[in-house]
């Protein structure tokens, strides 16, 4: 009786194991490779990019790519979150487009202003590598404050093409918890 209980004991332990290994590949790693093929990846270039010119021009892939993800018709109806009092204007994808608007328009206006200092229309109190390098570090802190460029994306991503993977906590964790909860009582009665 002991051996068959150990038995069930062994089986619920690697049973764990599997269901955690076959919902992470199956619910979670596709749909986090395509997010991130098409947003995160250029959210880190963006980043990483050392001209003004660089981090518009990922910024703006993002953007399309948000644009024709989720289509721009039922923006203010798409948000990061499912829980509705979270269902505000600052986590919706509207929000979302109004910022990639505005922070182009700031890249616009710097690589201008980048243009005039060069072309000596603009005189700056500081050396010109010194303004360049704090202005872009600048744009760094921008895309990486309250979330960064994906605030919006990230979650709404997850709720429209892999609700499962959204929501993997919500039915995952219960399930695990029954499992260690089975596999902790098999391996007490067979310790006795």
């Amino acid at each position: 009786m002991k051996v068959r209980i150990a038995g069930i004991a062994i089986t619920l332990t690697i049973l764990i194991f599997i269901v955690s290994v076959l919902a992470y590949f199956a619910v979670f790693f596709t749909p986090i490779t395509q997010y991130n093929e098409t947003f995160a990846s250029h959210a880190t270039m963006a980043y990483d990019q050392s001209t003004f010119e660089g981090m518009r021009e990922q910024i703006l892939i993002i953007w399309v790519n948000m644009n024709q993800t989720f289509g721009t018709e039922n923006q203010r109806n798409i948000y990061n979150t499912w829980w509705p009092p979270d269902q505000t204007y600052e986590n919706s994808l509207v929000a979302e487009n109004d910022y990639f608007r505005n922070i182009i328009a700031r890249l616009d206006q710097t690589i201008t202003e980048k243009e005039q200092i060069l072309s000596g229309n603009k005189t700056i109190l500081v050396p010109y590598s010194q303004w360049y390098q704090q202005t872009l570090a600048s744009f760094r802190e921008e895309t990486k404050r309250e979330g960064g460029l994906l605030w919006a994306i990230d979650g709404a991503y997850f709720q429209t093409f892999a609700p499962m993977a959204y929501h993997w906590i919500w039915w995952l964790m219960p399930l695990e918890g029954i499992i260690i909860v089975l596999a902790f009582v098999a391996w007490l009665f067979a310790l006795e």
